[in-house]
């Protein structure tokens, strides 16, 4: 492959990234709409797995066969990894953070669990510069963190539900990076089997009583922004974007999101940004651009 080739490649990757992290970035103000108003978490992941299992699950049945089934733990850190669990977990987070400390550890703490597990099982060793653009992105984290346990921790539930969740899709990145599948097939295998997984418990628990009581509004925003926007097209980017740019490549751009996730959440919700949240979102932010800084050096000496 010719290095013009690698370069457009990953220019592409890049775009693709940034694609799907301006549609995160309006994920976590429109989950937390949901789950403090009328919609509980499995609600919302519901109505996000069933309408994008169900438009993919054609796809999926066409390209069943480029799916190495038997990889079971592989594919289940990928399935588990952006589905049902993950979902539940960062969503009932964020019934006690905000927006703007969501997007502070979730994206945040996402890219650096994700270069650290890519480093560990894929030899994806960062560069100096990288460890540097990760170290101020803990340091970011961490300054919500204490903030919020110096204040008494009303909030350290949720922060840890969110940490969790962070993890969960670190590992998705890293088995996505592992199975090289094409991005649709890797975001229809999630969007069908989260479904046909969780649906049933879904329904057998009262779940479409529930939202025959929601606003058809309400149902039709989360159908649309879970279902469409994040659960296929945001998912198809990213994981494009991590074929190109590798799993720490791609998840060096997750902390972009938080500067307009708060942002959103404060349009939105009214969330507020104390000087401390305001400070780890600069501090995320000026991480991955580090980070980024990085990659670029990593990739153009490979």
């Amino acid at each position: 492959m010719s290095a013009s080739t690698q370069s457009h490649g990953r220019l592409a990757g890049v775009a693709a990234a940034l694609f799907a992290v301006t549609i995160w970035a309006g994920w976590i103000p429109v989950t937390r709409l949901g789950v403090v108003t009328r919609l509980t978490p499995g609600d919302v992941a519901a109505l996000r797995y069933g309408t994008s299992g169900l438009l993919l699950l054609p796809l999926l049945l066409i390209r069943a066969r480029e799916v190495p089934w038997r990889r079971v733990f592989v594919l289940a850190a990928m399935i588990l990894g952006a589905g049902v669990p993950y979902f539940f977990v960062f969503a009932t987070g964020l019934r006690m953070a905000n927006s703007g400390q969501g997007g502070v550890l979730g994206p945040g703490a996402a890219g650096v669990f994700t270069v650290l597990i890519a480093a560990l099982l894929l030899g994806e060793r960062p560069s100096r510069v990288q460890v540097a653009g990760i170290s101020i992105t803990v340091a970011g984290i961490a300054l919500v963190v204490l903030r919020e346990l110096y204040a008494g921790g009303a909030r350290a539930g949720g922060f840890l539900l969110i940490l969790c969740a962070a993890l969960a899709w670190a590992s998705f990145s890293v088995a996505a990076r592992t199975l090289r599948l094409r991005p649709v097939v890797t975001t229809a295998v999630i969007s069908v089997v989260n479904a046909a997984l969780y649906l049933p418990l879904y329904f057998a628990t009262g779940g479409l009583q529930r939202l025959a009581l929601v606003p058809v509004h309400d149902i039709a925003l989360q159908v649309i922004y879970q279902g469409v926007l994040t659960g296929i097209l945001a998912l198809v980017a990213f994981t494009f974007a991590i074929e190109r740019l590798g799993a720490a490549g791609a998840a060096s751009f997750t902390p972009l999101s938080p500067v307009l996730v708060a942002f959103t959440g404060w349009l939105i919700l009214g969330d507020t940004i104390d000087a401390t949240t305001a400070t780890g979102l600069a501090a995320v932010s000026i991480g991955v651009l580090v980070a980024n800084r990085g990659y670029a050096w990593f990739t153009a000496r490979r």
